[in-house]
């Protein structure tokens, strides 16, 4: 009796699970279908999912515009910041004057802001942080900051623009037109730095070519098919004493300068300065019984070809003259002329220049002397030049013996590299 009950037991155990093994299969089947209908109803109707994937997009395209908007907004930021730039020009200096020199340097190192106030108003900041003039290096005999440029343009149109504040003054080439970024030799000629850059009178040193005042200035007869102007006119009201300084009299100086353009590549230019100063020694033999109110005259004309490309021609005619009753306290005479020529396009050029100073008055300086330059820039990138000068000075007996032991010329040999940023 018992055996039949478990055998009983046994079978309905098996049928029983075989029924549940039977519905869990159905249900799978059932799971299967039902995705399989899914699927089957997506790829018939691909719209459900192209209006999915609208949606998203609709949802997303705010974001992207908004994102444009910071962008175009953070362009006008950053385009409206004032623009920083400079150079550095290190390398080192052999001079054979005296007992000889021979040194490196760090020769300029300028720091430039650009930067606009309003649409037709700019302004410029130039400082140069190893600023050498007479007087200005700190105890230690080091050299120091000196604020070059700082100035504001209102530009009512290219013909007409007005300049107020300390610039660089428009006499010469090489103070105007050039910097030592552009100069095609390491130092400018004493067109620049003895004319323009000093006053004969006033300070006995280089001051830059810097004077605070205000200059009217533009270009006009415009040849717009080939990008350039027939004329340029500039004309200044300034201190005529040291940059950065208050005048030290009530005259000012009268400055003005012309350029007139035949052709693209060539132009010819003339410059003059009127003024009246208070001598820096009055208690000289030279200025003995001088005011504070001496004129004294400045006067350079020049004509430059330059083509971006190939040649460079220049040449500069100056002179300085200042009496007092018939009597000359300042007349100096200089002229340069020099040459260069592009070669594979910006990254060499030979130079040559030829120049020479003549100071009547003090006749055995040896800032009386004639003087050849022959060098090479390598320019391996737009912003990096290396440049190689050698200089030969020659001097009359007289200088000579007076002022360099009896030696008739000197030499120099300078090596700098210019980084621009």
């Amino acid at each position: 009796m018992k055996k039949g009950l478990l055998v009983s037991f046994l079978i309905a155990s098996v049928f029983g699970a075989f029924a549940n093994n039977n519905d869990a299969i159905e249900e799978n089947k059932k799971s299967v279908s039902s995705e399989t209908g899914m699927i089957e109803e997506n790829i018939s109707s691909p719209s459900n999912n192209v209006l999915q994937l609208s949606a998203q997009t609709s949802t997303s395209a705010p974001n992207l515009q908004q994102m444009e908007e910071k962008l175009t907004t953070w362009q006008k930021i950053v385009a409206n910041l004032p623009k920083i730039s400079g150079y550095l020009q290190t390398g080192f200096a052999y001079n054979s004057l005296g007992n000889h020199t021979a040194s490196f340097q760090a020769k300029r190192l300028r720091l430039i802001l650009d930067g606009n106030v309003t649409e037709k108003i700019s302004f410029r900041l130039q400082i140069e942080a190893f600023n050498g003039i007479a007087g200005s290096v700190n105890g230690n005999g080091q050299k120091n900051l000196q604020v070059m440029d700082a100035f504001a343009t209102y530009k009512l149109s290219p013909g007409f623009q007005i300049r107020a504040g300390q610039f660089y003054t428009p006499i010469g080439y090489e103070n105007y037109d050039i910097s030592p970024a552009t100069l095609e030799t390491v130092d400018f000629s004493n067109i620049c730095y003895r004319m323009v850059c000093r006053n004969a009178i006033g300070y006995d040193f280089v001051d830059y070519g810097r004077d605070l005042g205000i200059m009217f200035m533009g270009d006009i007869m415009p040849d717009k098919e080939k990008g350039f102007s027939h004329l340029s006119y500039n004309f200044a009201v300034t201190n005529g004493h040291l940059p950065a300084k208050d005048d030290n009299n009530k005259s000012k100086d009268i400055i003005a300068a012309l350029t007139v353009r035949p052709v693209k590549d060539f132009n010819l230019k003339v410059g003059y300065n009127w003024g009246e100063y208070k001598p820096w020694n009055p208690n000289s033999d030279t200025f003995a019984g001088v005011g504070n109110y001496q004129s004294m005259n400045r006067f350079v004309v020049g004509a430059w070809y330059n083509n971006p490309t190939g040649l460079d021609l220049r040449a500069e005619f100056g002179n300085i003259i200042a009496k007092n009753n018939g009597y000359e306290l300042v007349k100096e005479t200089g002229f340069y002329l020099l040459a260069a020529y592009r070669i594979g396009g910006y990254r060499w050029l030979p130079v040559l220049r030829y120049d020479m100073y003549h100071d009547s008055v003090n006749k055995y300086s040896l800032n009386n002397y004639n003087r050849g330059l022959a060098g090479l820039t390598y320019q391996p990138h737009p912003n990096v030049k290396i440049q190689l000068n050698y200089l030969l000075s020659f001097y009359s007996k007289e200088v000579a013996d007076v002022s360099n032991n009896g030696k008739k010329n000197s030499s120099q040999l300078l090596l700098m590299g210019l980084f621009k940023f």
